[in-house]
């Protein structure tokens, strides 16, 4: 580590931490604007890939968002165990520990290597179980082509996460914005040439969304690698120095911290999943208007995700600075943007719910007219738990700046698959309300998820201050 990394020169670049609630606000939403501005981009990417499939019918919107799903699902876990080197390097940040923030993004990439191994088997293995969830031979022959070419996207993403909370620890996180809007244009373009067979390409069909995704991750991890090699501030921490070195000492607490991040992380993406292979089991109008509904509500939920992301650097920060009453600040700061936000999106999908739909459906086509009005359906149920999914993810991410991981991850388990499959698949498959039951059932296991997060978040800070 160069001697220019003294502790006066870190405490200069560092976050400062807010005496007041204005000034917590103000500095909460300049740290998240650029993150949500690049989650927002990259869930437009998904919006381009869901539209174009949407195109072509029922069929290829069900495969390729049944596709994305298998590749995401598994891909989520991985990032959260990731995410530890956002908690570990912003309370290292703030105690002005420079070598600590250093190694914590060098074994980061060590444990984002080792992860996409296994995660890759794992989406592997889903390809001959797809019969079992769906019984369309086109639907299941194109999300299998779909795993097999997005593969490569796994370790892009993971090491792109690296950096990434690397740069948000520093507080530089626009060029992640960067990134992020850079990739849309090249995901519209890589699925006009692909996914239509333009400019003498193969036609890929649905398929075309797993090849886009890895163009796309390409591209990201490339500027953001030549980003922080040409800023002097950021280069100085060499974290792409001894990247083959092993510290047993920080690698152990990455993934104290990381692997219940991951579990809870699994928890919930692994009901969105199970929701979706159980839509597919109704029908393949229902797997349409799931995915409908599920890529709006991931839109919305980009602003509350930033937002626990800048909750977890702010809480840290201080907490190693040492200054409780701001990390309490931080993290109900972080929580009340969160459920505001999600107020607005679910007042969206209240009043325009064809209006939403018609991005990924065409309406006057009859073929799509049972999948539309189970959509608008759907959207009232979705309106109703946006506001504690917002809730549970910015509470989640002040925990994480505490390094409190191990009970959010028992609390999510309870919630999202107890509370939440067990009663949608009750409402669902035995009382026979179908997709409305198991939406239903989401919103019931967000809402408990919620209110038990909230509780250890309440006794967890004001035990800070007293």
């Amino acid at each position: 580590m160069s001697s220019e990394l003294t502790h006066a020169a870190i405490a200069a670049d560092t976050l400062a931490v807010a005496p007041n609630w204005r000034r917590e606000v103000r500095d909460t939403l300049v740290l998240t604007a650029p993150i949500a501005a690049a989650l927002l981009a990259e869930m437009g990417m998904g919006v381009i890939d869901y539209s174009m499939s949407g195109h072509l019918g029922p069929v290829a919107l069900a495969a390729a968002g049944l596709g994305l799903q298998l590749l995401f699902t598994p891909m989520f876990w991985g990032m959260g165990a990731i995410a530890a080197t956002g908690a570990v390097g912003a309370q290292a940040h703030g105690a002005g520990d420079a070598e600590a923030v250093s190694e914590s993004m060098r074994q980061g990439f060590l444990m984002a290597t080792l992860l996409s191994v296994p995660i890759m088997v794992i989406a592997l293995i889903a390809i001959p179980l797809l019969p079992l969830v769906n019984e369309d031979p086109a639907v299941v022959e194109q999300v299998g082509r779909i795993i097999l070419i997005g593969l490569p996207w796994i370790p892009l993403v993971y090491w792109f996460t690296v950096i990434r909370n690397f740069v948000t620890v520093m507080q530089r996180p626009n060029i992640v914005t960067i990134c992020a809007i850079a990739g849309l244009p090249v995901s519209f373009l890589s699925n006009y040439v692909f996914m239509y067979g333009n400019w003498g390409a193969p036609k890929l069909g649905a398929t075309a969304v797993g090849l886009t995704g890895v163009i796309v991750a390409a591209l990201h991890l490339v500027m953001i690698v030549v980003y922080v090699e040409a800023v002097p501030e950021l280069r100085r921490y060499r974290i792409f120095a001894r990247l083959l070195h092993i510290d047993g000492k920080m690698m152990a607490e990455l993934f104290r911290v990381g692997i219940p991040i991951a579990m809870a992380y699994l928890f919930e993406t692994g009901l969105f999943f199970t929701v979706t292979v159980l839509m597919g089991i109704i029908s393949t109008e229902a797997l349409a208007a799931h995915n409908v509904v599920l890529n709006v509500c991931a839109m919305t939920f980009m602003i509350p995700y930033a937002l626990s992301q800048a909750a977890t650097v702010r809480v840290g920060y201080a907490i190693g600075a040492g200054q409780a009453e701001a990390a309490r600040r931080a993290g109900y700061v972080a929580v009340w943007l969160g459920v505001g936000w999600m107020m607005l999106g679910a007042s969206a999908m209240l009043t325009m719910p064809h209006l939403l739909t018609a991005i990924y459906l065409d309406l006057s086509d009859p073929a799509n007219a049972a999948a539309t009005q189970l959509t608008a359906s759907l959207f009232v149920i979705a309106a109703i738990f946006q506001i504690v999914d917002g809730t549970q993810v910015t509470t989640q991410g002040a925990l994480r700046g505490l390094k409190d991981t191990n009970v959010p991850m028992i609390l999510c388990g309870l919630g999202y698959w107890v509370f939440g499959l067990g009663s949608g698949v009750t409402m669902g498959f035995v009382l026979g309300y179908g997709a409305l039951g198991l939406w239903w059932g989401m919103a019931i296991g967000l809402a408990v998820s919620a209110s038990l997060l909230f509780l250890r978040w309440r006794r967890l800070s004001g035990r800070l201050i007293a």
